[in-house]
């Protein structure tokens, strides 16, 4: 009965989708029973695709209110089931595996022996995906076009002038200043990293979510609120660490920024072997003036992708195909031999998350 809950959990968590499949398999199965106790698991696989309140949740399946709102809130403050108050209403939804619940299990920093295990199960389950799915892609140099789930956004002080259209899509300044709610939490992957005994040295509080996110995130204890003034603080430490700003991939408005490392952050890492890439570049493109460059080698330093090295007469060579257009190179480039440009294609992204949803959607139907 226990093995047929989990299945059924399993199901339900394969169909939200998200960047990484559900492989059924030991790996999965454990890493389903730290998650969830078995009621919760119960309940989880009944839950249906769109928010749903409580009651209308039991009446549907013919469960006492009360005992299935105390489970939703119990899944809610475990970093499982999302939460959002829509006209006096509580509304519920089932996250996917990643992104969601994965990284809300170490966005607190808390070190603990729970924190240790689910550490050590994803860790299994993403090293099962590595040899079942990506060894098999390597191997055989096949892509994936899955839309991306998220997207670099360049340090704004670099874009063009102001000859140059600058999207508001492309300008964390513009999200900051919209956002209701804004809060900020430990780096999921760099602690997750941590609590397997893989350690990264750059900061780690500076993952940050906006408008219901941040208020799911500051309410269940998975960060803390900033004002704007500290949100741009962060932005600002991230990019002096060579991080990358990489949002959702919408552009009325973002749910989250990620400020990532190759050595760690999934998006990154994706985005570098090409094969399924979770992050879409920015509109912008690095250009260098190879006749300024005296070869210092700090954009090396902090190219996240690879992109920028000294070549043999010690000048910088730029692979513009593995250029993500972050800026990060342009900004300490002392002699101003790096500037941004915007690319000959650039694509419009999503306006919200709904429609993020159908269009990850449409690319893995096809």
């Amino acid at each position: 009965m226990e093995t047929d809950v989990y299945n059924k959990a399993a199901d339900a968590l394969a169909a939200r989708g998200g960047a990484i499949p559900v492989l059924k398999s030991k790996e999965f199965d454990a890493l389903l029973k730290e998650l969830f106790e078995p009621e919760e698991a119960e309940l989880a696989a009944k839950m249906p695709s769109k928010p749903v309140t409580f009651d209308e949740f039991a009446r549907d399946i013919g469960e006492d209110p009360g005992r299935v709102e105390s489970i939703l809130e119990a899944l809610a403050d475990k970093g499982i089931v999302f939460t959002r108050d829509k006209d006096g209403s509580r509304l519920y939804s089932l996250m996917p595996l990643l992104p969601g619940i994965f990284e809300l299990q170490f966005t607190t920093g808390v070190v603990s022996d729970r924190t240790k295990r689910l550490a050590r199960l994803f860790d299994d389950y993403f090293r099962l995906f590595d040899e079942q799915v990506m060894k098999p892609l390597k191997e055989s140099r096949e892509k994936i076009a899955i839309f991306p789930f998220s997207r670099v956004i360049p340090v704004e002080k670099e874009l063009p002038g102001p000859e140059t259209t600058i999207h508001p899509y492309s300008k964390v300044s513009e999200f900051v200043e919209k956002a209701e709610r804004i809060a900020v939490s430990t780096c999921y992957c760099r602690h997750h990293g941590e609590l397997i005994g893989d350690p990264c040295e750059r900061p780690k509080e500076v993952c940050m979510s906006f408008g219901p996110q941040a208020k799911y995130i500051i309410e269940r204890g998975f960060g803390r609120e900033l004002n704007k003034k500290e949100a741009r603080e962060v932005l600002d430490i991230a990019e002096e660490a060579a991080l990358v700003h990489c949002s959702s991939n919408t552009g009325n408005y973002i749910t989250f920024i990620c400020n990532c490392c190759d050595c760690h952050c999934g998006i990154i890492k994706s985005i570098k072997s090409g094969i399924i890439p979770m992050g879409a570049n920015s509109d912008y493109i690095v250009k260098l003036d190879e006749e300024v460059c005296t070869g210092c080698g700090t954009c090396e330093d902090r190219c996240q992708v690879d992109a920028i090295v000294l070549g043999d007469d010690d000048i910088a060579v730029l692979d513009e195909d593995r250029c993500i257009g972050c800026g990060l190179c342009v900004s300490t480039c002392p002699d101003e031999a790096l500037t941004m440009a915007l690319r000959d294609k650039t694509a419009v992204p999503p306006a919200g998350t709904r429609e993020l949803n159908q269009a990850m959607k449409a690319s893995v139907s096809r």
